[in-house]
Protein backbone atom coordinates (compact mmCIF):
# COMPACT_ATOMS: atom_id res chain seq x y z
CA UNK A 1 0.00 0.00 0.00
CA UNK A 2 1.24 3.51 -0.66
CA UNK A 3 2.64 5.38 2.27
CA UNK A 4 2.57 9.14 2.36
CA UNK A 5 5.71 11.00 3.27
CA UNK A 6 6.53 14.68 3.66
CA UNK A 7 6.74 15.26 -0.09
CA UNK A 8 3.68 15.63 -2.25
CA UNK A 9 3.45 14.72 -5.90
CA UNK A 10 4.81 18.11 -6.91
CA UNK A 11 7.90 17.63 -4.76
CA UNK A 12 7.55 20.98 -3.01
CA UNK A 13 7.34 19.41 0.47
CA UNK A 14 4.13 21.23 1.43
CA UNK A 15 2.02 18.15 2.13
CA UNK A 16 0.91 17.06 5.52
CA UNK A 17 3.26 14.50 7.06
CA UNK A 18 1.32 11.33 7.78
CA UNK A 19 2.95 8.18 9.04
CA UNK A 20 0.38 5.87 7.43
CA UNK A 21 -2.32 7.09 5.08
CA UNK A 22 -3.44 3.88 3.47
CA UNK A 23 -6.54 2.40 1.90
CA UNK A 24 -7.33 -0.94 0.36
CA UNK A 25 -7.40 0.66 -3.08
CA UNK A 26 -4.46 2.95 -2.40
CA UNK A 27 -6.27 6.27 -2.89
CA UNK A 28 -4.85 9.24 -1.00
CA UNK A 29 -6.40 12.67 -1.60
CA UNK A 30 -4.56 15.88 -0.77
CA UNK A 31 -6.43 19.16 -0.32
CA UNK A 32 -5.28 22.76 -0.10
CA UNK A 33 -7.09 25.20 2.18
CA UNK A 34 -9.17 26.61 -0.68
CA UNK A 35 -10.06 23.14 -1.98
CA UNK A 36 -11.13 22.00 1.49
CA UNK A 37 -13.25 25.12 2.04
CA UNK A 38 -14.86 24.80 -1.41
CA UNK A 39 -15.81 21.17 -0.75
CA UNK A 40 -17.03 21.94 2.76
CA UNK A 41 -19.32 24.63 1.34
CA UNK A 42 -20.58 22.37 -1.47
CA UNK A 43 -21.43 19.27 0.55
CA UNK A 44 -24.13 18.54 3.09
CA UNK A 45 -24.65 15.64 5.44
CA UNK A 46 -26.75 12.72 4.23
CA UNK A 47 -29.30 11.70 6.89
CA UNK A 48 -31.28 8.46 6.95
CA UNK A 49 -34.70 8.36 8.60
CA UNK A 50 -36.27 5.08 9.69
CA UNK A 51 -39.87 4.24 8.81
CA UNK A 52 -40.17 6.77 6.00
CA UNK A 53 -40.77 6.11 2.30
CA UNK A 54 -37.92 8.36 1.30
CA UNK A 55 -35.28 7.19 3.75
CA UNK A 56 -32.35 9.44 2.87
CA UNK A 57 -32.38 13.20 3.35
CA UNK A 58 -29.82 15.98 3.49
CA UNK A 59 -29.27 18.32 6.44
CA UNK A 60 -29.83 21.37 4.24
CA UNK A 61 -31.58 21.57 0.87
CA UNK A 62 -29.48 20.27 -1.99
CA UNK A 63 -29.20 23.27 -4.30
CA UNK A 64 -26.53 25.77 -5.24
CA UNK A 65 -25.26 26.13 -1.65
CA UNK A 66 -25.09 22.42 -0.89
CA UNK A 67 -24.79 20.59 -4.16
CA UNK A 68 -24.58 17.01 -2.85
CA UNK A 69 -25.55 15.07 0.26
CA UNK A 70 -22.72 12.78 1.39
CA UNK A 71 -22.11 10.29 4.23
CA UNK A 72 -20.72 11.33 7.60
CA UNK A 73 -17.32 9.71 6.90
CA UNK A 74 -16.67 12.03 3.96
CA UNK A 75 -17.92 15.07 5.90
CA UNK A 76 -15.45 14.16 8.68
CA UNK A 77 -12.55 13.95 6.22
CA UNK A 78 -13.38 17.30 4.65
CA UNK A 79 -13.88 18.87 8.10
CA UNK A 80 -10.43 17.66 9.22
CA UNK A 81 -8.95 19.08 6.01
CA UNK A 82 -10.55 22.47 6.75
CA UNK A 83 -9.23 22.46 10.31
CA UNK A 84 -5.73 21.32 9.31
CA UNK A 85 -5.29 23.74 6.41
CA UNK A 86 -6.69 26.76 8.27
CA UNK A 87 -4.46 26.27 11.31
CA UNK A 88 -1.78 29.00 11.11
CA UNK A 89 1.21 26.68 11.60
CA UNK A 90 0.02 24.57 8.64
CA UNK A 91 -0.28 27.53 6.26
CA UNK A 92 0.49 26.44 2.71
CA UNK A 93 0.41 22.73 3.54
CA UNK A 94 -2.04 20.23 2.08
CA UNK A 95 -4.07 17.82 4.17
CA UNK A 96 -3.77 14.20 3.02
CA UNK A 97 -6.31 11.50 3.80
CA UNK A 98 -7.40 8.06 2.66
CA UNK A 99 -10.39 8.09 0.33
CA UNK A 100 -12.36 5.39 -1.42
CA UNK A 101 -13.63 5.28 -4.98
CA UNK A 102 -17.22 6.15 -4.02
CA UNK A 103 -16.06 9.27 -2.18
CA UNK A 104 -13.92 10.28 -5.17
CA UNK A 105 -16.96 10.11 -7.43
CA UNK A 106 -19.01 12.09 -4.89
CA UNK A 107 -16.44 14.87 -4.85
CA UNK A 108 -16.27 14.73 -8.64
CA UNK A 109 -20.00 15.52 -8.76
CA UNK A 110 -19.61 18.87 -6.97
CA UNK A 111 -16.47 20.08 -8.71
CA UNK A 112 -16.76 22.66 -11.48
CA UNK A 113 -13.54 23.10 -13.42
CA UNK A 114 -13.97 26.88 -13.79
CA UNK A 115 -14.08 27.69 -10.02
CA UNK A 116 -11.25 29.90 -8.76
CA UNK A 117 -10.74 31.00 -5.16
CA UNK A 118 -8.10 33.62 -4.29
CA UNK A 119 -6.62 33.08 -7.77
CA UNK A 120 -6.22 29.33 -7.18
CA UNK A 121 -7.93 27.21 -9.88
CA UNK A 122 -9.63 25.09 -7.22
CA UNK A 123 -12.10 23.40 -9.56
CA UNK A 124 -9.51 22.41 -12.15
CA UNK A 125 -7.05 21.27 -9.47
CA UNK A 126 -9.67 19.09 -7.77
CA UNK A 127 -10.88 17.66 -11.08
CA UNK A 128 -7.29 16.80 -12.02
CA UNK A 129 -6.49 15.23 -8.64
CA UNK A 130 -9.59 13.06 -8.85
CA UNK A 131 -8.89 11.99 -12.43
CA UNK A 132 -5.27 11.16 -11.59
CA UNK A 133 -6.42 8.92 -8.73
CA UNK A 134 -9.14 7.27 -10.80
CA UNK A 135 -7.54 6.95 -14.22
CA UNK A 136 -3.74 7.46 -14.18
CA UNK A 137 -2.84 3.76 -13.78
CA UNK A 138 -5.34 2.72 -16.44
CA UNK A 139 -4.11 5.37 -18.88
CA UNK A 140 -0.50 4.36 -18.23
CA UNK A 141 -1.40 0.72 -18.97
CA UNK A 142 -3.18 1.74 -22.19
CA UNK A 143 -0.06 3.66 -23.27
CA UNK A 144 2.17 0.65 -22.46
CA UNK A 145 -0.15 -1.65 -24.41
CA UNK A 146 -0.10 0.70 -27.41
CA UNK A 147 3.72 0.89 -27.35
CA UNK A 148 3.96 -2.89 -27.06
CA UNK A 149 1.55 -3.36 -29.96
CA UNK A 150 3.63 -0.95 -32.05
CA UNK A 151 6.85 -2.81 -31.17
CA UNK A 152 5.32 -6.19 -31.99
CA UNK A 153 3.98 -4.87 -35.28
CA UNK A 154 7.46 -3.63 -36.22
CA UNK A 155 9.08 -6.92 -35.19
CA UNK A 156 6.54 -8.90 -37.17
CA UNK A 157 7.30 -6.85 -40.28
CA UNK A 158 11.05 -7.36 -39.79
CA UNK A 159 10.60 -11.13 -39.46
CA UNK A 160 8.43 -11.26 -42.59
CA UNK A 161 10.98 -9.21 -44.53
CA UNK A 162 13.80 -11.52 -43.36
CA UNK A 163 11.82 -14.60 -44.37
CA UNK A 164 11.26 -13.12 -47.82
CA UNK A 165 15.00 -12.39 -48.15
CA UNK A 166 15.83 -16.03 -47.25
CA UNK A 167 13.32 -17.40 -49.83
CA UNK A 168 14.68 -15.11 -52.54
CA UNK A 169 18.26 -16.34 -51.98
Amino acid sequence: MPELNDDDSTGDGNSQAHEDVETEQGYVMQLTKNEALFLDDGLTLMVERQGDEQRIYSMRPVQMTARLAVPLDLMDKIGKAVLYTTTPENQGKEYAFAIDITELFMIREVVSSFIKIEGEPVGLNLKRKICVLLYAKELEQENRDARLTQLLTNINLDIQASAIDVVDS
